[in-house]
């Protein structure tokens, strides 16, 4: 019994050793994980190597503190001595970047000496003068800095104190025995402030100088990540204050030379600057521009090695300033300007989205399918049905029979086929819509829809008895319902064609009765001029300068006649702004008439006097008086520019607009789109200006004159004058010669 119960009181006492053992063991784990954690944290202490990186002053009297500073010092004095040409120094005070000593009265000039932990370190020449750089302030700065340079000995009678810094010679603003102020040269660059006096040399502290040499991008909007080139920035992230015309930036990245920084909410065009220690240096200009954007990524489908062209806007100029990925590949960017951007398909990108990154603003395209057929693109790409398309691209089948191609899911006929083109016939249910090869079950999307667009006969025709425009021909307008209205010169009234190209008399009489009479519809009575123009207002009231009345005669939209103004010379061509504002043209000046009255905007306008004007915004576009110019005049400031299109030369070529030729240009419209229209009344062309590209091309031509309806480049006119636009965007055009108004429909 007793043995059993000592046996017990063992085994507690083994329990109570191995709990006991087992707490101390997890004690001991638990400080070496924190050690561990310590030491991940980076919290042990990691040894600075000492090093020195400048000295000030290096020269003066008894006394006089001089400032080692450096890396890895000591921060307790003990352990630091420093020598003058061997003569002990006092150490004044010590920390991890500085240590302050005194010139010992009995030192001589020589080399100054520092032990610290054991390690000797040999600082520099210290010579024993009255000449001593001791303080700048400030100790930074861009060139135009004034810096107050603190000493002694800066005085003579035998010539004035030099100062240069970094070894450039510095304007000295003021002097004094104890003080001079200086003027930081351009591009100083970083280095010690010198000081000559009498044969006599010092140096101070070395003065970092600030300067932005470069930013990258130098466009962009909220949030681009812009790279700061230069010189003189701080160490430290927060030591950099940037700002971008006045909005504070976030630094994100610091070396010597370059800083990192994002571009702000709210940042507005202006330059960039850097704040260090209170002085501030301004660099280029960061322009703000607006988000990029896609208009067409052709192909959307193709393997690896297609050449892919992306058009849109506000694209950058510098191939690396344009990052495309396709479904998250990166891709080369081969070519780039504001409007297109050319690259390579890089292959094995699966299929994904588009997407643009211009300086860090980002805009999603279309989806692109990584196969081998694709569309790269169509001519024409409009037409009516039975219009002959030739399709390029890649992967189509050589054999036409097993090509599959659709119109807006009308089944079109492939005449022929190879592997990279394809020749189609426009469907009978032609409708306007995407384009879709199919071969070996891959699908290709055209890039840009095929729009059924071309020229019908709205009214009129040769032989037609329904209007009488052939002998002088007529200007149009169009109101808010699709109305088309024009000035019949010849019978002296205004006629209106309906949608479906019913034809009547809106106001005068058509027995060629002239007169200056108002009223109600065909009882008014006007007096055109050749150059007599209609414009209709927002509510749908019509204006038409009565040229021969010298007057402008309102009409509302129940045809009843007014006059409207008075007493203008030969009132012709006409423009309406946004606010219903009217502008006369005649050959050499412009007239603006508002509910205020009459007055001349302008003398020197040199305007075509059958041509039709347009306003875009605040300007005002018109064919020029020599027929080869198209000008714009500022409505602001009421000042022309001309010459603004066309390179002075008559004939008919596009590009950009002040390289191409025109020849007289008539019937001016414009789409709302930032697109202006015209006449080319040489050409028999109908051209346009696109206003964002800057740039010329031609909308319609003819094979020959005539008279055919059909598709853009198919049908004939014998003589295209002036022109109207629906809110459609539909074009309505005078063919004189061919007595019709024929209309032009684009999609």
């Amino acid at each position: 019994m007793i043995s059993t119960n000592r046996d017990k009181k063992a085994m507690n006492y083994q329990t109570k050793f191995n709990t006991a053992t087992r707490m101390v063991l997890c004690l001991m784990s638990l400080c070496m994980l924190l050690l561990g954690a310590c030491k991940k944290d980076g919290k042990d202490e990691v040894k600075v190597p000492v090093a020195v990186t400048d000295y000030y002053p290096n020269s003066g009297n008894q006394g006089t503190l001089v400032t080692i500073e450096g890396t890895g010092f000591s921060s307790k004095t003990d352990g630091v001595s420093a020598t003058f040409n061997g003569v002990n120094a006092d150490v004044v005070s010590v920390t991890a970047t500085a240590v302050v000593v005194r010139a010992p009265a009995a030192g001589a000039t020589g080399s100054i000496v520092m032990k610290m932990n054991n390690e000797t370190l040999t600082i520099g020449n210290y010579t024993y003068q009255e000449l001593s750089v001791q303080s700048l302030s400030p100790a930074n700065g861009a060139a135009g800095t004034h810096i107050r340079i603190v000493g002694a000995g800066f005085s003579s009678t035998k010539g004035p104190a030099t100062v240069f810094v970094n070894g450039k010679p510095a304007l000295v603003v003021s002097a004094s025995d104890n003080l001079l102020v200086a003027e930081v040269p351009v591009d100083a660059g970083t280095g010690p402030v010198t000081v000559k006096v009498n044969g006599s040399e010092a140096n101070g502290q070395i003065f970092k100088f600030q300067v932005i040499s470069a930013i990258k991008p130098a466009s962009g909007g909220k949030g681009t990540q812009v790279k700061i080139t230069g010189g003189g920035f701080d160490e430290v992230k927060a030591g950099n204050l940037v700002d971008f015309n006045g909005k504070p930036a976030v630094v994100t990245e610091v070396t010597a030379d370059y800083l990192m920084v994002t571009a702000p909410d709210g940042v507005q065009t202006g330059p960039v600057s850097v704040t260090i220690n209170k002085q501030k240096a301004t660099g280029p200009i960061f322009t703000v521009v607006p988000m990029p954007k896609i208009n067409a990524v052709t192909p959307l489908s193709g393997p690896a090695g297609t050449e892919m062209t992306i058009t849109g806007e506000n694209f950058s100029t510098f191939n690396d300033e344009n990052k495309i990925t396709i479904n998250g590949k990166n891709t080369v960017v081969l070519t780039s300007n504001p409007f297109k951007i050319t690259l390579t398909i890089p292959g094995s990108t699966g299929d994904g989205k588009v997407i643009v990154n211009v300086n860090d603003q980002i805009v999603q395209g279309p989806d692109f399918k990584d196969q081998t057929l694709g569309i790269a693109s169509m001519a024409p790409d409009n037409g009516l049905a039975g219009t002959q398309v030739t399709i390029a691209g890649t992967g189509f089948n050589a054999n036409a029979a097993l090509n599959t191609v659709t119109f807006n899911g009308e089944k079109a006929q492939i005449i022929s086929a190879t592997p990279t083109s394809l020749v189609v016939v426009t469907p009978p249910a032609l409708t306007s819509g995407p384009v879709v090869v199919s071969n070996a079950g891959q699908n290709a999307k055209s890039p840009v829809n095929f729009n059924r667009a071309g020229i019908m006969t709205l009214a009129g025709g040769p032989g037609s008895t329904a209007l009488n425009i052939s002998d002088r021909g007529a200007s149009i307008t169009v109101d808010s319902h699709g109305n088309v209205f024009l000035v019949d010169f010849t019978s002296q009234c205004i006629r209106k064609i309906n949608p479906q190209g019913v034809v009547s008399v809106f106001a005068g009489s058509a027995s060629k009765q002239s007169g200056n009479q108002n009223g109600q519809g065909t009882d008014a009575r006007f007096s055109f001029s050749f150059t007599s123009g209609i414009v209709v207002d927002k509510q749908d009231n019509l204006f038409v300068s009565d040229g021969s009345n010298n007057t402008i005669r309102k009409i509302t939209p129940d045809a009843v006649v007014s006059t409207y103004s008075v007493n203008l010379i030969s009132p012709g061509k006409l423009a309406i702004d946004d606010d219903g504002i009217l502008y006369v043209q005649t050959q050499y000046s412009l007239t603006r008439v508002d509910k205020a009255g009459v007055r001349a905007v302008t003398s020197n306008f040199y305007a075509n006097d059958y041509g039709s004007p347009v306003i875009v915004g605040s300007y005002l576009y018109s064919s020029d008086s020599d027929g080869l110019y198209i000008n714009r005049y500022d409505l602001n400031t009421k000042t022309n520019l001309r010459g603004w299109a066309g390179n002075g030369e008559f004939g008919n070529s596009d590009g950009p607009k002040n390289q191409s030729m025109l020849a007289i240009p008539l019937g001016l419209i414009t789409d709302g789109q930032g697109n202006i229209y015209f006449s080319d009344g040489f050409a028999q062309t109908t051209r346009k200006i696109n206003l964002t590209l800057n740039e010329l091309s031609t909308v319609s031509t003819q094979p020959a004159r005539g008279y055919k309806d059909g598709a853009l480049n198919e049908a004939q006119f014998m003589n295209r004058s002036d022109m109207a636009i629906d809110k459609e965007g539909n074009i309505y055009i005078v063919d004189q010669f061919n007595n019709a108004i024929r209309k032009m429909f684009l999609k």
